[in-house]
């Protein structure tokens, strides 16, 4: 019987390199900090992104085989993903994201100032850490489509506290020019005619983060999303 993993690791790797190839085409495609993969191959770890666009998937499990020899000690990689995007409503999508393996973010219908809320929405990604899986979050949810940034939310540092799981600030350079902002998957002219160009940056692993509250925590977290380059 193949195991549970075995299939999202498989999909992940037949989709995420053919895209290399087209990134490092069409997007001139580009990662740095690849050394600092090496310290985060072997357990659990939370990689915390900038998010501007619909293939921002596509471009960190690219990002992933390009930044490291060991692919096969990253994937499968767990995104968390809404889970409007698990219904029938949004098909082919919900099939794909359940193939690769993705996490169900639960949607909570009333949200508490002490955040004891995200232990329901966050329940599935906490079980996946527990398990050494390394998961993918947006700490802004969404994206505008003018590629400005959205609020952030404290996800990320609500799962770093209660697993003690350390966080990778990654940012991904380019990646709101690349794609049309009112057709979702058609790249723009100019990146069909390579004038466009993506990069993604590896940060250091955060082992700890000293803030008051976890609010100041996701600022902080925050700024070393954006201070990469």
């Amino acid at each position: 019987m193949i195991k549970k993993d075995k299939i999202p690791a498989f999909v992940q790797g037949v989709v995420c390199w053919p895209a290399l190839g087209v990134f490092k085409i069409l997007f001139r495609f580009k990662v740095l900090g690849q050394e600092n993969l090496k310290e985060v191959e072997n357990g659990s770890v939370i990689f915390a992104s900038n998010h501007n666009s619909y293939i921002d998937g596509g471009i960190a499990g690219a990002g992933l085989l390009k930044g490291s020899s060991y692919s096969n000690n990253f994937f499968p990689v767990r995104y968390l993903v809404a889970s409007e995007y698990f219904k029938w409503k949004y098909f082919p999508v919900n099939i794909f994201v359940m193939i690769v393996g993705s996490i169900k973010l639960k949607r909570v219908k009333i949200k508490k100032e002490d955040n004891s809320h995200l232990f329901e929405a966050l329940s599935k990604a906490m079980e996946a850490l527990d398990k050494g899986n390394k998961i993918w979050i947006y700490p802004e949810g969404g994206f505008n489509n003018d590629g400005s940034p959205k609020k952030p939310r404290n996800g990320a540092m609500f799962l770093h506290q209660q697993t003690k799981t350390p966080i990778m600030p990654v940012k991904m350079i380019g990646n709101n020019k690349v794609m049309n902002r009112h057709i979702p998957f058609v790249p723009t002219l100019k990146t069909l005619m390579g004038f466009n160009r993506i990069k993604v940056v590896f940060g250091k692993p955060i082992y700890s983060l000293e803030a008051s509250d976890i609010d100041q925590g996701t600022k902080i977290l925050m700024d070393k999303i954006e201070e990469l380059a």
